[in-house]
């Protein structure tokens, strides 16, 4: 992930002049930050970001047991909406969107529009909210939850958001601060979503919404605090519509 990080140094040269030749006091390097304390470090400035678009990423899609090559756009609207797009050879196969309360995927292939809320009224609710998801994106959104992080001191900064029934964890690596792995599992009814980094690429699966599916990407273009329209109706005719409970 890209950082961005914000260093304040004040530097008071020593000027001494002897027999004509301009003498400086050497500039003392800042000591490298890890873990936590880069993290702090790196959340500075970051609520002046409210959007995240990131294209063209290259990843493998799998599911209902087909595989494709797709290229992806995610974007993101701080606490508004996901959204993620998925084209395989210039035709869109998949493209879906998250918002506070409900999630919505539309299938091309099949012609199919799913929908479901993500806060469910009654019986066990999904191992993920809104938050949750937003906070995969980028590690900027987890600067709203430091209370929840803790320093291994080992490899990872941890980000422990456990709930009765369900297990959320993410981990950064602590050097770098990028994503590490990440697990969200409902002990009770088995649905999850997971993810972890293998060199350049991560690899994200899930059981938890239709049917499961895994996402391997890797690159992609990042775009700061650039809108774009979401859009997500579909002709009413050409499509068949799924409400999930």
């Amino acid at each position: 992930m890209s950082k961005f990080r914000w260093v304040f140094m004040l530097i008071a040269p020593l000027l001494v002049s002897q027999c004509g030749v301009l003498k400086k006091a050497p500039r003392t390097a800042l000591p490298e930050t890890y873990g936590m304390d880069a993290m702090v470090q790196n959340c500075i400035g970051g609520d002046s970001i409210h959007s995240i678009l990131i294209s063209k990423a290259e990843a493998i899609l799998t599911f209902d047991n087909q595989r494709y090559e797709v290229s992806i756009t995610l974007y993101s609207k701080r606490d508004s909406i996901i959204y993620l797009s998925a084209v395989n050879s210039g035709f869109e196969i998949l493209r879906a969107s998250v918002k506070k309360d409900s999630i919505k995927v539309i299938n091309r292939i099949d012609n199919i529009v799913y929908s479901a809320p993500l806060i469910r009224n009654f019986g066990y609710q999904y191992p993920v909210s809104f938050y949750d998801l937003q906070s995969l994106i980028s590690n900027y959104y987890l600067c709203d939850y430091l209370e929840f992080a803790k320093d291994d001191y080992q490899n990872n900064l941890v980000f422990d958001f456990d709930m009765s029934n369900i297990k959320k964890r993410i981990n950064l690596n602590r050097v770098d601060l990028g994503l590490n792995i990440f697990e969200f599992y409902h002990l009770k009814t088995d649905r999850y979503l997971m993810g972890e980094r293998r060199e350049n690429s991560y690899k994200i699966y899930s059981n938890f919404m239709i049917t499961e599916f895994e996402i391997s990407a890797s690159g992609g273009k990042r775009t700061l605090n650039r809108d774009i329209k979401v859009k997500m109706e579909v002709n009413p005719r050409k499509y068949t519509f799924t409400e999930l409970r």
